[in-house]
């Protein structure tokens, strides 16, 4: 049914407390246990007299409550039922600085605690009116207080504004929508001269212009003129000194790169270049520094330890926005599944069962020239896998005994499931040279796939996903490339460890993740290895007419055509009843597509095209017996 659609990464939010998964209100409320449940409405008793006292002193500290009690699972479905945000956002143009800065600073915690779900409801609360309108006090030649005697707290504001900004348009296109009619672009683009505001500020400002720069024809319009682009290539080909400006050029390589107009050809090698400096960087060397600085310290916060652990956060997000780059380059929006652009026939076409469906490896490929070269010359794929490698016990044991380090380990699991996403986009888009001149694709394999088996225990579905994603790509890439005499090393017991992960998860996309692998493998052993083909087919047969999520079906039902297309497999499709089984399936799949029409949402149409292929299938197998 044609090629999955290659991974694009969302950007990096600075996280320096972590992330919770939670989707939804009654879903964060249903992760707490009953001490906290008990302590938490007393909490927001308190929060909630504070953020409306008459004195600046206790609105601060309510806010800073606030941004504490947000990393409790159901602290956020509390806040969000009493009508907190409405309460602390107009505190974003309060008289007094503090309090600006700490009402912002919770709700940019909230904002990122609570996903996508929690920014909608802040949007739907009105959060942003305030927050342009603070912004807007930033025009007209702002600069910041030089004198070395004072602070300037309105910097700090403007950070806190721009990150809690950053996060709502990722999360949420209304908060994109708003940031163009306001025109906030012209606030934050003089923001990016370093010499003026400073690497702490231009960073926000960077991240900012990424997020709203991805996509956005408004933003991009102003950003591709020449002035502006030629301000950008200055920074990125600059040669930088230190993590603050390291960081700066990696998120600005990122704007320059989401400017369709912009003509980076010459400039390609010089990107992944600089790029590749980031991932080149030893980030545990930092972190060990960070981890001695702790213990040192035992638990004290001095300056150096203060110094140190923001020094890992920002190389750590330099390395992860390096890696999005790298796994964006090689895909495009245009990339979806061929099946969302088909145009589908009546409910009893027929499917020709001689037009070989899969694409051959020039058909896969995306990635122009100039990138293509760049990769080659660099070597980038063997540089990317030496990334994948996981932590040492001794590394985990030490960053769970630190409560920074805690927060570091999440973010190394976070870069290497981005390692592996990059890796999916990369081997399904470059070319057989550079394939043949680095790590082999069966090497590859084997070393994600013993990944796999030490990481099968673990409860992080993004890494799970990760995983079989990047697995898939290659077993297809092998396809392509006819390199089948791996498959000779697959046994039945690699299949049931397959099996038992696609079990172990409530993750569709892992489990068709690991549908279409075993798919795979079965086109590859169809000629070979009839036991193999024999089992695969009883497992795809099995989630064809037992699993419940009909999508899985479906991608279970292409999977059997992909395999058993062929005439030489009737045999095999005989000894486990496959065109009788289809037919006793066919009127049940039907009716469940009705029953689930209005859930299906974009994946109909992969749902309808294996409803009229299953059709094809049976009348073209029924004509040969």
């Amino acid at each position: 049914m044609g090629k999955s659609k290659t991974k694009r990464f969302g950007s990096i939010k600075p996280n320096p407390i972590g992330l919770v998964n939670g989707k939804i209100i009654n879903e964060q409320e249903a992760q707490i246990n009953d001490d906290q449940a008990a302590n938490i409405p007393a909490a927001l008793t308190n929060i909630i007299e504070k953020l409306q006292a008459p004195t600046s002193e206790e609105r601060a500290c309510g806010c800073q409550l606030m941004a504490g009690i947000v990393s409790q699972p159901k602290a956020i479905g509390y806040l969000l039922r009493e009508n907190v945000v409405k309460m602390t956002a107009p505190l974003f143009l309060d008289k007094c600085l503090d309090v600006r800065k700490s009402a912002l600073g919770a709700l940019r915690n909230m904002s990122v605690y609570g996903q996508a779900d929690v920014s909608e409801v802040m949007i739907d609360h009105d959060v942003l009116t305030p927050l342009t309108a603070l912004l807007q006090t930033y025009n007209n030649g702002w600069l910041p207080e030089k004198e070395a005697s004072k602070y300037d707290t309105n910097v700090d504001v403007l950070i806190e504004s721009l990150e809690l900004l950053s996060n709502l348009c990722e999360s949420n296109n209304s908060a994109v929508k708003r940031f163009n009619k306001e025109n906030l672009l012209t606030t934050i683009l003089p923001l990016l001269n370093v010499e003026v505001y400073g690497y702490q500020l231009c960073n926000a400002a960077a991240r900012c212009l990424l997020v709203v720069s991805e996509n956005n024809s408004e933003a991009t319009t102003v950003c591709q003129k020449l002035d502006v682009v030629s301000s950008f290539l200055k920074i990125i080909e600059s040669d930088p000194h230190g993590i603050d400006a390291v960081l700066l050029r990696t998120l600005v390589t990122g704007i320059l790169l989401n400017l369709p107009e912009v003509d980076l050809s010459l400039h390609y090698k010089g990107i992944i270049k600089a790029i590749l400096q980031v991932l080149d960087m030893d980030s545990f060397s930092v972190i060990d520094a960070a981890l001695q600085s702790s213990q040192l310290d035992s638990g004290e916060n001095t300056l150096e330890n203060e110094l140190t652990w923001p020094e890992v956060d920002k190389l750590l997000t330099a390395q992860g926005v390096s890696l999005e780059l790298l796994a964006n380059m090689c895909c495009s929006d245009e990339e979806w599944e061929d099946v969302e652009n088909s145009e589908l026939s009546s409910d009893d076409q027929t499917m020709d069962m001689e037009e070989d469906s899969a694409e051959s490896a020039s058909e896969a490929l995306c990635l122009p020239s100039e990138i293509a070269s760049a990769f080659l010359e660099e070597n980038i794929l063997s540089k990317i896998l030496l990334k994948v490698s996981p932590l040492t016990e001794d590394q985990t044991s030490k960053l769970q005994e630190s409560h920074c380090g805690k927060n570091t380990l999440k973010k190394l699991r976070d870069l290497q499931t981005r390692c592996l996403l990059c890796i999916s986009n990369i081997v399904g888009a470059v070319d057989e040279s550079l394939l043949s001149q680095s790590t082999p694709l069966s090497t590859i394999w084997t070393g994600l796939y013993q990944l796999l088996q030490i990481s099968s225990a673990t409860e992080d579905e993004d890494l799970r996903w990760a995983l079989t994603s990047a697995l898939r790509a290659v077993i297809q890439r092998m396809t392509d490339l006819q390199q089948t005499e791996s498959v000779s090393s697959i046994q039945a017991s690699d299949i049931d460890f397959l099996v038992g992960v696609a079990k172990a998860t409530n993750n569709r996309e892992t489990q068709i993740n690991v549908i279409k692998i075993l798919s795979t493998i079965g086109c590859m052993s169809s000629v070979t290895l009839s036991s193999l083909l024999q089992k695969i087919g009883a497992i795809l047969l099995e989630v064809a007419c037992h699993n419940e999520d009909v999508i899985v079906v479906s991608e279970s039902l292409d999977s059997l055509f992909d395999v058993f297309k062929e005439d030489d497999t009737d045999g095999v499709a005989k000894e486990i009843s496959l065109v009788d089984q289809l037919v006793a399936l066919q009127a049940s799949f039907k009716l469940r597509i009705k029953e689930k029409r209005k859930e299906l949402g974009e994946n109909f149409s992969v749902v309808m095209m294996a409803k009229s292929n299953l059709a094809g299938f049976i009348k073209y197998k029924l004509s040969k017996r």
